[in-house]
């Protein structure tokens, strides 16, 4: 019997030095490196992950009392706090974005296809329209692309969904400062008969875009429409030093001479030399673009009101002068795209100014003789 119970005392023993912890099991549970009687295998004796179970307090295994508690070991119980073992190099996920130089290109492209189509004789809009959507895919951001689908519609002559699409654009701070945005918004302004507004939109794409040629244009436009002259003159002048010298920007700065040249009185050498220069221009245009109407009546016209007519260091005859002015009129009846309702009404003053003229020499040629003895 006393064997008995000395066997029972030291089964207990181990468990009595825990200092008054709750007993649990009188084994580990299988799988488990501590007295939690959790049965997990993924817990181990430290509370650490991962840590084999060997390093948790057990029945045979001592350093320090409390190594078989309920709580596991700690750092400060003598038990080795290990790492997670290696999980090897980090993981770097691909880099999904588009090279930014290769969709700038792609965009580009796109959008030199819609100006492309647009710039041809007969514009096709159709084509810019989708060329400027696909651009936008690339690069849902980007203004011009934007504006080009503005500037398609413009030329579908749907101008008041052009001008939503602007609208909807200069909401944006940065399309206040982009050029084509500006130039649509004359061009719409343009054709909605809001002249005024058209003016400012191409001045400001000219500030910010000195070299605009197109904006450049039809600013000059608007400028001789409304009889700046001298500005005018500058405007069209640059485009020349641009290089630009087509039949149209020729004309149009032929037309700021003609203009400056009123400016003057009849004979002075200022008058006679932008009357000069205004007949070079116009000839010049013709050069270029021998069926450019507009260079035949503003043509005829210069010889029609610029009397005297400087020529050679004199001044020419003005029945040669009238003659001339009737001449260039018939050959702009002739061209296409002719206004026959203005042809019509100059035809009849040049015919009035024709036989003012023969009354007047008629009645020189009376004098002469009634003065002759």
């Amino acid at each position: 019997m006393k064997r008995i119970l000395l066997i029972a005392a030291l089964i207990v023993a181990p468990g009595a030095c825990g200092g008054g912890t709750k007993q649990g099991a009188t084994t580990p549970s299988a799988g488990s490196g501590s007295g939690s009687g959790s049965g997990d295998p993924s817990m181990s004796g430290s509370g650490v992950p991962g840590t084999p179970a060997s390093a948790g307090g057990n029945d045979t295994a001592g350093g320090g009392g409390g190594g078989g508690n309920a709580g596991g070991g700690t750092p400060d119980s003598g038990n080795p706090v290990t790492a997670p073992p290696n999980q090897g190099p980090p993981i770097i996920f691909p880099n999904q974005d588009p090279d930014p130089a290769t969709v700038r290109a792609q965009v580009d492209q796109h959008l030199n296809i819609a100006r492309s189509a647009l710039s041809a004789p007969t514009p096709d809009a159709d084509t810019a329209l989708r060329e400027a959507r696909e651009a936008l895919k690339l690069d849902a951001a980007n203004l011009d692309a934007a504006a080009m689908i503005a500037f398609a519609y413009y030329h579908k002559k749907q101008f008041d969904t052009a001008e939503l699409v602007l609208d909807d654009l200069f909401k944006r701070p940065a399309a206040k400062e982009n050029a084509n945005v500006l130039y649509v918004y004359g061009l719409v302004y343009d054709k909605t008969n809001r002249p005024e507004q058209a003016v400012l939109a191409f001045q400001k794409a000219v500030q910010i875009k000195p070299d605009f040629a197109s904006a450049l244009v039809d600013l000059g436009v608007h400028q001789l429409q409304n009889k700046q002259y001298a500005e005018a003159q500058a405007t069209f002048e640059k485009l020349t030093g641009m290089g630009r010298n087509d039949a149209v920007t020729l004309t149009s700065l032929a037309s700021a001479y003609r203009g400056r040249s009123g400016d003057y009185a009849p004979g002075t050498p200022e008058r006679n030399q932008y009357i000069t220069q205004a007949e070079a221009g116009y000839k010049k245009a013709l050069s270029v673009d021998s069926s450019y109407g507009p260079a035949y009546y503003n043509l005829a016209l210069l010889y029609l009101d610029s009397d005297p007519f400087p020529s050679g260091g004199g001044t020419l005859d003005t029945m040669a002068r009238l003659n001339a002015a009737k001449t260039y009129m018939d050959q702009y009846k002739n061209m296409a795209g002719v206004d026959m309702k203005l042809f019509d009404q100059r035809e009849k003053e040049i015919d009035k100014a024709v036989k003012r003229a023969q009354k007047a020499a008629k009645k020189a040629a009376k004098a002469g003789k009634g003065g002759a003895p």
